[in-house]
């Protein structure tokens, strides 16, 4: 009777052992990824959780007011957007967006300095990386003889009048700005305003950051001169430009109207302006207007 019941309990552990030998597992394997992701496109530097970005401005009716703003694509695939314009006023504002382009322009397209000698050879401004760059080639033949060439250029902002160039007799990278009714002495360029050439070269270059342009315009003197300035030739753009203390016969910069939506390349970076008119009959008033950046669904 014992060695029976000593038999079926051997027989109980066996078949338990059997059961737990018999589960089943519930996955082969893990793989766990932990991804940290960032914006695909930010607005002046910044990601959604730093918006908006605020801005405020006092105009009268009929005046315009424009703003500086950009965009940089962080990944490696196009990205649709658009512009989204919210107002709240119905009537009276309009809002426009632009980015830069570029200018070519022909030795007809300059006033000269009787003699008239068209000595510009070739000129373009062009946007290039954050940066609008004058390009200048001089007809030296045209010239013979000259003793110094040099070229500035005049810009007039809302907060700024300044001059960066090669001046003649001078040297590359002569910056001024226009202070109390005159002009500085020549003083350090701020960062990133760069030029190519020197007094008597006849190619020149002019490099300013459109962070020192927004809202303004623009002319350009280029001269050539003879000892001591005599005798010396001027090209000027544009023909109404009558020189170092007319801030208003000048040249806006190229753009191009954006139109939404509109595609950011990978990795690219788009400078953009958000222009704002006012009507004429406009209520006086305090305004709100939000220019939101949307992906396109």
């Amino acid at each position: 009777m014992e060695r029976k019941k000593l038999f079926l309990a051997i027989l109980a552990i066996t078949l338990l052992v059997g059961v737990a030998s018999a589960a089943v597992i519930s996955y082969f394997g893990k793989v766990q990824m932990t991804a940290t992701v960032k914006q695909a496109v930010l607005l002046d530097g910044k990601d959604y959780e730093q918006m908006p970005i605020t801005e405020e401005v006092e105009v009268a009716g009929g005046e315009q007011f424009c703003s500086c703003h950009w965009l940089q694509s962080q990944t490696s695939v196009p990205v649709n957007l658009e512009f989204e314009t919210s107002i709240t006023y119905d009537g009276g504002i309009t809002v426009e967006y632009y980015k830069y382009s570029e200018l070519s322009l022909s030795a007809g397209d300059f006033n000269y300095r009787d003699p008239a000698v068209p000595y510009v050879k070739l000129f373009s401004l062009k946007y290039v990386d954050g940066c609008f760059v004058w390009t200048i080639d001089l007809n030296g033949s045209l010239i013979s003889g000259h003793w110094s060439t040099g070229a500035q250029v005049l810009v007039v902002t809302p907060s700024k009048i300044f001059t960066l160039g090669i001046s003649p007799g001078v040297g590359g990278n002569v910056y001024k700005e226009f202070v109390g009714g005159t002009w500085s002495e020549p003083m350090t360029p701020p960062e990133g305003m760069e030029t190519v050439g020197e007094p008597n070269d006849e190619h020149f270059e002019i490099k300013i950051p459109v962070e020192y342009l927004c809202g303004g315009k623009w002319a350009i003197n280029i001269e050539a001169s003879w000892p001591e300035h005599s005798g010396s030739y001027w090209a000027r753009y544009p023909t109404t430009w009558e020189g170092w203390y007319d801030f208003t016969n000048l040249a806006d910069f190229p753009v191009e109207q954006i139109t939404s939506p509109f595609t950011l390349a990978p990795g690219e970076r788009l400078d953009f302006i958000i222009c704002y008119k006012f009507a004429v009959n406009i209520k006086p008033g305090t305004y709100t207007i939000t220019t939101t950046v949307k992906p396109v669904s």
